[in-house]
């Protein structure tokens, strides 16, 4: 993942964990901002089409942090 793909992925999900009050709002204003700045650097990609790969990225993101390590235990 692009370090500008990941940006946008963590500061979503601190939206996300935030769950609403004046630093969920604060958070937003954020995530909101730093889309703005990526689509003003990218004139061919739409806010839906960037939001979307966001979101995607996010879920990936999110299953392989929930996924159990393969690793067995030490002993």
């Amino acid at each position: 993942m692009n370090s500008e793909l990941e940006a946008l992925v963590r500061a979503l999900d601190a939206v996300i964990q935030a769950r609403g009050g004046q630093e969920a709002e604060h958070l937003e204003a954020i995530y909101q901002a730093r889309l703005e700045e990526v689509l003003l650097r990218s004139p061919g990609l739409s806010r839906e089409r960037l939001v979307a790969a966001v979101d995607f990225a996010r879920r990936k993101w999110q299953r392989a942090e929930d996924k159990p390590s393969s690793m067995p235990p030490k002993a």
